[in-house]
């Protein structure tokens, strides 16, 4: 099942770690096997952990993040690999980025197969982080050239720096956010969520991007196929 959750700054401020933590309690009822985050500082700098174990174990390892401008995390239901092999674990690499994934892709085999992957874990979400610098155009085209190859429903969040950016896909699994002074909280869960929780519009992928100290839309929200393409905004109202 797996849950992921992150945090995208307004203005340079980091986010509430209290409220992060509750944020991660609540993510762990979709998975208690292994807890990864990836985070940028004010520096631009990428850092990252993951270990085996459930997020409560692991809450401590939040406080590095108080200067994190972005972030992402992981609290996995392990379905392909062992998560006492923390290669498995999340996040993975996706070029010079990181993402975290909630969902099993139920072709993952043929996709390492078809693009001649080397993969270094079993776990399938690697091939999401190695297909997407294999797309071209903007990081939220590359993630929606990816999602289109994968059989089943999925979430994704990535990061990358220089300048910071979040990505942010969604098909069928669920992801909401809340937004406050500091910045954009987002969670699979809305308990614990802050302000108004509000449903990231499914069959969307798009990309959050923080430079010269301000948080905006990087380019087009790009539309993923559904048999309903009903519209809407990237981030629309409702659970």
């Amino acid at each position: 099942m797996c849950g992921i959750f992150g945090y995208i700054t307004r203005s340079g401020q980091g986010p509430d770690i209290d409220r992060l933590r509750r944020i991660a309690l609540v993510t762990q009822t979709r998975g208690d096997h292994a807890f990864g985050l990836a985070w940028i500082d004010r520096r631009g700098r990428m850092q990252t952990f993951k270990a085996t174990g459930p997020a409560k174990a692991h809450l401590d390892e939040l406080e590095c993040c108080r200067d994190a401008v972005a972030l992402i995390g992981h609290c996995r239901f392990a379905t392909h690999g062992s998560p006492r092999d923390n290669r498995n674990n999340h996040p993975h690499a996706a070029g010079t980025g990181v993402i975290v994934h909630n969902g099993v892709l139920g072709n993952y085999a043929q996709l390492a197969r078809a693009h001649r992957l080397r993969m270094r874990t079993q776990c399938d979400s690697e091939v999401i982080g190695l297909l997407i610098p294999r797309g071209g155009g903007s990081i939220a085209q590359r993630a929606a050239w990816t999602a289109n190859q994968i059989f089943g429903d999925l979430a994704i969040m990535g990061l990358w720096r220089n300048p910071t950016r979040l990505l942010l896909a969604r098909r069928g699994k669920p992801l909401c956010f809340g937004l406050v002074r500091e910045g954009m909280y987002l969670a699979s869960l809305g308990e614990g969520l802050p302000g108004e929780v509000k449903a990231v519009a499914d069959y969307t992928a798009s990309v959050l991007i923080h430079e010269d100290g301000s948080t905006g839309l990087e380019g087009s929200v790009i539309r993923l196929p559904t048999d309903d393409m009903s519209g809407g905004d990237v981030f629309e109202g409702g659970q």
